[in-house]
């Protein structure tokens, strides 16, 4: 288990079923890679406790990764069966290997303009009067171009607009349009640096006839990286690798158009699946993903979800939500939906959770429109940014701090509560008389 906190700080924790007393291993990795001209302005990283520690039976620390800055952790995930735990600031990300306890990546994704990247939450006070003032260019800035838009005809995404906007309906009949305009988005915007999601997989990345491990990261500016990762294998009988370096070469880099924030990442087999949990396949608890067949990346970000072919990265299909349906993406699951009428069949679904508090479900990796019901009140800030969705089409959400309620999208796992009551009497057992 892998746990992250708001000082920079990722803990990896092992289950042990009996107490133990050691030592936790602590290293840091700079994010900014030295870059000239960034002053951290906000709080200080946590001092661990150092020597033997007394740990009782369950999830006991083993490795403290320090995040220099020590800026909150925006994301993270592990993948037991590489040993490795990756994990994102507003700075950039960072790949560890916790057998080996040493680093083995460290990406600065901050643009020249991400000043309150490098201020904590105590002195945001401070940067009011110039987030005030950088919010005024931007509106004089959007007036401008509005004014001049004739102009700038190059931009394809300026062109969609005034198309969509030049479009009259007959007999002068006003009817709401099929597609909403999607104003661009700055690249200049502060905190586009943000990593949103890390996702690990075992997929084509260099070529389309060897597969290899991956990792995947997504920025809040619509940039996503991939990077090829050389792990040792496995030594046969055994569950952990050898004690060698692990390796990660920079395979690809895609910048969506839209510049929306990238909000999941997932990799598709050869039959449109998503490729099982670490250990699942080896160990007969999911099936072992197709790898003959190509596979595909689905990128879904706040406005639209996309799939492109591996390994060209080559767009495939995509639908736009933001631009249908006037809404923006939260939270995001592939879903395995069972048929009621037969067993052995089953179907792989996106299901999404928008601002709005609606889900909606789409076919993969067609992204055709099946469902669409209304969930979460949209006032219930909270209860929307707590959802989240299971394998088996099934979710939860706070409705109070202490409590959850829990929703279903699949027609065979239904939340309704299948009991009975056992009225037999066992041999020899006097019955109780009521008066």
């Amino acid at each position: 288990m892998v746990v992250a906190g708001t000082a920079g700080q990722v803990l990896v924790l092992e289950l042990n079923d009996v107490p133990s007393e050691q030592a936790v291993s602590v290293a840091s990795m700079d994010l900014l890679q030295d870059r000239e001209g960034f002053t951290w302005k906000g709080h200080e990283r946590l001092s661990p406790r150092t020597g033997p520690l007394p740990w009782p039976a369950g999830f006991q620390p083993r490795v403290l990764v320090q995040c220099l800055p020590p800026a909150a952790v925006t994301a993270v995930t592990l993948h037991t069966e590489w040993s490795l735990v990756a994990f994102g600031t507003s700075h950039g990300f960072g790949l560890f290997d916790y057998q080996r306890k040493s680093p083995v990546l460290a990406r600065c994704t901050l643009h020249p303009n991400d000043s309150l990247a490098m201020e904590g939450p105590l002195s945001r006070v401070k940067s009011l009067k110039k987030s005030l003032r950088q919010s005024f260019r931007r509106i004089r800035k959007s007036r401008v171009s509005g004014k001049k838009r004739a102009a700038n005809a190059n931009s394809k995404l300026q062109e969609a607009n005034a198309q969509l906007a030049e479009q009259a309906c007959p007999h002068d009949v006003e009817m709401t349009p099929v597609q909403r305009r999607i104003e661009p988005r700055s690249a200049d915007d502060s905190l586009s640096g943000v990593v949103r999601c890390l996702y690990f997989a075992d997929t084509f990345l260099r070529d389309a006839a060897h597969h290899g491990p991956t990792m995947w990261a997504g920025t809040n500016s619509g940039s996503v990286f991939a990077y090829a990762l050389e792990v040792p294998a496995a030594v046969a009988g055994s569950e952990k690798r050898p004690e060698k370096v692990v390796e990660a070469v920079l395979g690809k880099e895609v910048q969506l158009m839209h510049r929306a924030p990238v909000v999941a990442i997932a990799v598709l087999d050869g039959r449109g699946r998503p490729l099982p949990e670490p250990y699942e396949a080896s160990q007969d608890l999911a099936q072992a993903p197709d790898m003959q067949g190509g596979h595909a990346v689905l990128i879904a970000s706040e406005e639209q979800f996309k799939v492109f072919t591996l390994p060209k990265v080559s767009a495939k299909t995509k639908f736009k939500l933001t631009a249908h349906e006037g809404c923006r993406v939260r939270k995001v699951a592939l879903a395995t939906f069972a048929s009621v009428a037969c067993e052995d069949y089953a179907e792989t679904c996106l299901a999404c959770l928008t601002n709005l508090g609606d889900v909606h479900v789409f076919s993969v990796p067609g992204l055709r429109p099946q469902v669409h019901y209304s969930c979460i009140r949209k006032e219930d800030i909270s209860g929307i940014a707590s959802c989240v969705f299971t394998r088996h089409g099934q979710g939860f959400y706070l409705i109070s701090p202490s409590e959850f309620e829990r929703f279903s999208l699949s027609a065979r796992n239904i939340t309704e509560p299948l009991c009975s009551l056992d009225l037999s009497w066992p041999r020899g057992a006097a019955r109780a008389r009521h008066p």
